[in-house]
């Protein structure tokens, strides 16, 4: 369980103090190199996902993993992080290291006070390619991309 001050939770406004526990979160230290793995049970549906989660930038310009994905060969799979020019990529890496499909925001996210709120949605049997993958931001969806 990890302490929170109000600041931390209230957005880029930050007008509350004081401290409280938010049960079930996480709170990794980059120097640790600790993270959180999974090992499916099975290959579950790979066409149609949706990645919902809360998180927190504590640290501008660099390269951050929020959540990525690989096959045992560590190069097919996926990866969402924030670059270091601040904005957010989703990509989708065949077998080959190749990008197939994704997508990077030109929008920059530069709070280190406020929470961002992220949805993935990738659905590779929309007949539209363009929404294949959609990427909602604190509830909007994001429609400018590099």
């Amino acid at each position: 369980m990890n302490v929170f001050t109000n600041s931390a939770l209230a957005g880029s406004s930050g007008q509350s103090s004081g401290s409280y526990q938010i049960e079930n979160s996480l709170r990794f230290n980059s120097a640790d190199s600790t993270k959180l793995t999974r090992t499916p049970s099975s290959a579950g549906n790979r066409k149609t996902w949706t990645w919902s989660g809360w998180t927190k930038r504590t640290i501008l310009g660099g390269r951050t993993f929020i959540f990525s994905n690989a096959s045992s060969g560590g190069v097919n799979g996926l990866l969402c992080e924030f670059l270091g020019g601040n904005t957010l990529r989703v990509n989708n890496v065949n077998g080959s290291g190749t990008i197939v499909s994704g997508k990077t925001t030109t929008r920059l996210f530069r709070d280190t006070a406020a929470w961002y709120h992220l949805v993935i949605v990738f659905d590779s049997t929309n007949s539209t390619a363009g929404d294949r993958f959609r990427i909602y931001v604190n509830g909007v969806r994001e429609t400018t991309f590099a």
